[in-house]
């Protein structure tokens, strides 16, 4: 009867045991997963700056609002044998567009700056990773990522306030010390004579920026590209 009666006892201690272990290897990977490194995360780093666009005849000039705006970047994985997407976004994105709405051919982009610094998902470890291992934003010419427009095609002949439209926009996208010419599909609406609101687009492979993901046993099914995105909100004046 009392060895009858240890036997439950002594399963339910190894079933404790070995859910201790599960708990220490989950938290072991997380770990080795998204990292805990030391670098920064989201920090406010102060307002970005961008060179001011020249006025021109019968144009008006729109500089981006922050605190309506963001950056974003999606990647797909499969993390423990689940699919996953991953969003990373900041608000700390500057830029100014210059818009003819008589004649579009004569607007311009200017550039469009963002702190990479600030990128945050919804996990903090993995923010870790991203800006330390990742991004490696520790280094100050990592901090930011750049596009400078060269060209603009598919605009109409005329914009009128409440109109959409959809255009392209080439140039140089710097990222990690490293810059490519790619084109964004962008969008954007004349809300008033003195607010535009837009996104602009693209998919990129990051390895082409000189940036590698760490390869680890439990996230497989990696893209090997990723969309980047920018939602803003720009006023006049």
């Amino acid at each position: 009867m009392r060895e009858t009666l240890k036997r439950p006892r002594a399963i339910a201690v190894g079933l404790a045991a070995i859910a201790a272990v599960v708990i220490v290897v989950a938290i072991v990977a997380s770990i080795y997963i998204f990292g805990a490194g030391g670098a920064k995360t989201g920090a406010a780093n102060g307002t970005v700056t961008v060179p001011t666009l020249a006025p021109t005849d019968g144009a008006t000039l729109f500089t981006i609002d922050s605190s309506s705006s963001k950056a974003t970047f999606t990647i797909d994985e499969v993390l423990f044998g689940n699919p996953n997407t991953v969003v990373g976004e900041t608000d700390k994105v500057a830029g100014q567009i210059l818009v003819n709405a008589q004649d579009p051919s004569k607007s311009q982009v200017g550039e469009i700056k963002i702190d990479v610094s600030t990128l945050v998902t919804d996990n903090d470890l993995r923010n870790r990773t991203l800006q330390g291992r990742i991004l490696q934003t520790d280094t100050p010419a990592n901090q930011y990522a750049t596009f400078v427009a060269k060209s603009i095609t598919g605009l109409p002949e005329s914009i009128a306030v409440g109109q959409q439209v959809s255009f392209k926009i080439t140039g140089d996208l710097t990222i990690h010390q490293v810059t490519k010419t790619v084109t964004f599909d962008a969008t954007v609406t004349a809300v008033s004579d003195k607010q535009i609101t837009g996104t602009a687009s693209t998919t990129v492979k990051y390895s082409d920026f000189g940036i590698s993901v760490p390869d680890v046993p439990s996230v497989t099914g990696l893209g090997d590209t990723v969309k980047l995105a920018l939602d803003f909100t720009a006023n006049a004046g």
